[in-house]
Parts: C-alpha cells; sequence; structure tokens
C-alpha cells in the first residue's frame, strides 16, 4: 500500500510503514462506527436546512403576500424561479464536486441558501422577492446530489439504501422545522412582520450546521482516486499497481471532462433515463402537493384537511424508510416502481373516491407514504449507478432535473386547469379538476413507468460501488 506525497515539483511515492498502516486500518475502523453517525447527522440537518426555507416560503406565503401586495400568480413564478435557478446552478456545481470534493459542494450550497434565505428580510416587491429566490432556490439540487454522494461512499453496501433513506426523510425535518420556525414568528411578532423574522429564525441552524461541517472529511474513495490520479500523472507505475488493488479504477478515464464522461458509451443510457425519471416523477410530486389542499378544500372544510395532513405527515417517514429496505434487497429499479404505482393509484383514488373522510384518509396516506418513498430509491440511484470519478456530477445531474421538474410541471398543471375550465364565478369545478389529475399527473405516470421499466436497469443491491460502475 502506498500514498503520495506532495512536494514543491512533484508527486513522489511514499511507502506506509506497517505501523502507519496498522493506524490506517485503525482509522477505518473508527470512522465505520461514529463518524458514519456524525455524518448521517450532518448531512441530514443540511437536507432538511435547505428545506427548511424552501417551505418557508409555502407556509407564510398569506402574509408574505398580504404584506407585499402580490398575487397568487407572481407566487407561482417566485416559486419556479427558484427551481430553475436550481437546474442551472446543478450543471455547474456537479463537476466542482467530483475535482474540490464533496465537502466543498456540501459547504458552498448551505452558505448559499443561508445567506439568500435571510436576506428575504429586506424584500418589498415582487423583483426583489423574485431575485433572492433565484439565489435562494439555486443551491438544492447540488446539496441533495452531494450529501447522498458522501454517504453512499462511506456507508457500508449492506444498509447504503436505509441510510440514504433516512438522510431523504430530511426533508420531513425541515417542513417540520419551518412550521415551527413559522408558527413562533408570527404569534409573537405578527402577521404583518413576523414573516420577516422568520427568515432570521431560519438562518441560526444554519450557522450551526455550518460549524459542524467543518469536521466531515472527504469520503475515502474520493482520496483514493486524487491519488490515482496524481500517480498516473508521475508516471509511477508501481504506486498505481499499488493504489488500484484497493479500489478499482478505470484510469484511462480518470482525467476525461465530467460531462463528456456522462454521455460516454457505458453511461449515457443512465444519464438520459434518471434525468426523464427525476424530471417526471418529482414534477408529479410537487404538483401534487401544491394543487391538493385547495382541491381537497372544495370538497372538505380547511380545518378538516389541515388536520388530514397534521396527522398523515408521519406516512412520509414511514415511506422514505420502507423503501430504503426493500431496496437493500431487491434493487432500486424495483422498489421505485412498485412505490410510483402505488402513488399513481393514491392520486387516482383521491381523484374519483373521497365521498367521505375516511375515504380521504384511507387514499391519501396510499398516495403521501408511495409518494416520499420512491425517492428513497431514487436518491440511491441516482449516486450508485455512476463510477467514483463522476459520481458528484452525476448524482447532481438527477438533482438537476428534480428541480426543472419542480419548475416546469405545476405552470403545466395549472394551465390544465385553466383550459379545463377549473374555476368559475359559482367556485371551482370538481369534474374539470378531475380532468386535470387524469391528463396531466396520472396518465403522464403511467407512461414514465412504462419507459422507466423497458430501459433502465436494476442497480444490484449490497454491491459495492465499483462492482456497479468503474
Amino acid at each position: 500500500m502506498a500514498r503520495i506525497r506532495k512536494t514543491a515539483m512533484v508527486d513522489e511515492p511514499e511507502k506506509v510503514s506497517e505501523k502507519e498502516l496498522k493506524e490506517l486500518e485503525k482509522a477505518a475502523k473508527e470512522e465505520s462506527g461514529g463518524y458514519i453517525i456524525f455524518l448521517l447527522v450532518v448531512v441530514y440537518l443540511g437536507w432538511g436546512l435547505i428545506n427548511t426555507d424552501s417551505n418557508l416560503i409555502l407556509i407564510l406565503s398569506g402574509p408574505i403576500l398580504s404584506a407585499l401586495g402580490l398575487t397568487l400568480q407572481q407566487f407561482s413564478y417566485i416559486v419556479s424561479a427558484g427551481f430553475a435557478a436550481s437546474f442551472v446552478l446543478s450543471l455547474f456545481l456537479g463537476p466542482l464536486g467530483d475535482k474540490f470534493g464533496r465537502r466543498f459542494v456540501l459547504q458552498l450550497t448551505l452558505v448559499g441558501t443561508a445567506f439568500f434565505s435571510v436576506l428575504q428580510y429586506f424584500i418589498n416587491s415582487f423583483l426583489s422577492w423574485f431575485g433572492i429566490r433565484l439565489g435562494a432556490g439555486a443551491f438544492t439540487g447540488g446539496e441533495w446530489g452531494a450529501g447522498a454522494t458522501a454517504l453512499s461512499e462511506t456507508v457500508d453496501k449492506k444498509y447504503r439504501g436505509f441510510v440514504l433513506s433516512i438522510m431523504q426523510s430530511g426533508w420531513v425535518f425541515g417542513y417540520g422545522l419551518a412550521s415551527v420556525i413559522s408558527l413562533f414568528a408570527i404569534t409573537t411578532f405578527g402577521a404583518a412582520n413576523g414573516w420577516r423574522i422568520a427568515f432570521l429564525f431560519a438562518f441560526l441552524p444554519a450557522v450551526l450546521v455550518l460549524a459542524l461541517r467543518f469536521y466531515v472529511k472527504d469520503p475515502e474513495r474520493f482520496k483514493h482516486l486524487k491519488d490515482v490520479a496524481a500517480a498516473k500523472k508521475s508516471g509511477d507505475q508501481a504506486v498505481l499497481a499499488d493504489l488500484l488493488t484497493r479500489h478499482k479504477v478505470d484510469i484511462e478515464k480518470i482525467t476525461m471532462p465530467s460531462y463528456r464522461q456522462l454521455f460516454s458509451k457505458d453511461l449515457v443510457r443512465m444519464t438520459i433515463v434518471l434525468a426523464f425519471w427525476n424530471f417526471i416523477t418529482t414534477g408529479i410530486a410537487i404538483t401534487s402537493n401544491t394543487f391538493q389542499p385547495t382541491y381537497f378544500e372544495a370538497q372538505y372544510s380547511f380545518d378538516q384537511v389541515t388536520t388530514m395532513f397534521l396527522i398523515v405527515s408521519f406516512a412520509g417517514i414511514i415511506g422514505y424508510i420502507a423503501n430504503g429496505v426493500l431496496n437493500d434487497r431487491i434493487g432500486a429499479k424495483y422498489s421505485i416502481m412498485i412505490f410510483a404505482a402505488i402513488e399513481v393509484l393514491g392520486i387516482l383514488f383521491l381523484t374519483y373516491s373521497t365521498t367521505n373522510i375516511v375515504n380521504l384518509y384511507i387514499f391519501y396516506i396510499m398516495f403521501f407514504l408511495a409518494e416520499n418513498g420512491q425517492f428513497s430509491g431514487l436518491i440511491r440511484m441516482n449516486t450508485e449507478n455512476f463510477p467514483t470519478r463522476v459520481r458528484v456530477t452525476g448524482a447532481i445531474w438527477g438533482g438537476a432535473f428534480w428541480s426543472l421538474g419542480q419548475a416546469v410541471w405545476p405552470l403545466i398543471f395549472g394551465q390544465a386547469l385553466a383550459v379545463f375550465g377549473v374555476f368559475s364565478a359559482t367556485g371551482i369545478n370538481i369534474g374539470a379538476f378531475n380532468n386535470a389529475w387524469l391528463y396531466v399527473e396520472v396518465f403522464p405516470e403511467i407512461i414514465a413507468i412504462i419507459i422507466f421499466f423497458l430501459v433502465m436497469k436494476n442497480t444490484p443491491p449490497r454491491k459495492e460501488l465499483e462492482e456497479i460502475a468503474v
């Protein structure tokens, strides 16, 4: 075993003594325990805090729109702008993560979100909020992909899916924290100015997590890849051969540009299919969450619907964990398909079978559990199927199209509502709303599941990353 010692002129091989080898093995064992738990907690909190910002603007939309005199249409543009910015910035963050490290992107995304989120204290018009949302929303996809990559490259293959499912459930933590902050701020400071104070409180936990992330290390696989690249550059074949006994690396592709690699013969199908699936399934999910409250409240009271959302929220966490356990056994492709199919049935039943409150609860639990659960498999597929040299680029590529789906699909659904004539002087036309659910949500997801089944390869569970992609 050898490692590379940096000098002012060249990268020279430095032999590792038997004593140093034992120390390294001891450190690896320690890292497999307490450090992994620490890493999971920090990544979980970071993902949750990223979503605290995005959920704050949804929960506080009423007071903000009232204070600034904005319309719902303007608000929809503001929300979509943040997701669109995430799509664009993610395309740059991926290669940065493969060049400078996973920790670099994890810090950058949280710093960026925290900075722009707190600036929302000062917004006073549509344009000022629109501009700040471009910054605050821009880092979402990068946080998701970099955090998942760091965990995938560190966690044991036997429970990788389960750990990633816990990370994914950080979204629920973010939603809960946003709810608590909003309730406290509005209750304490009033609706007129409380929403501004809420963004200040959201900034504080971000600072804490940023401090903790200074103790995060880049995964051993990433460091190993850098050593391989240095050994290849220096031409030391002995060191290179020694390094390649630890992890498989395609040394011919190690210095190729990242996006060129994503579209190389061995990865192009994965790259395209994951972009398609992230765009469709995430777009449909966010559209459901955005428009279901209005749809349900046309049939039931606000109190009934809000109480249901509160009670049923636990189903999302169960869905995450259940899919994580399942994809650890049958692979991410099939676990995703099972949960996506259940989600479609949930939307269909919620559209045509909510004749009483009991049915509403049953079918919403079915929908919400499956909607959230499928992302435990998706986050695994977005990281495991790309080799270490391009893993962050591939993962954040998926996160970019995740964001694009969130930006575009609600706008498509909104146009469908207008075409079907959902809103009228007498209220909401439920029959027209049902047509929108059917043609923009149910049918596209069914078609996507069929395509996914036909062209996507299954990710074999409980395999080392180098057994999946090199």
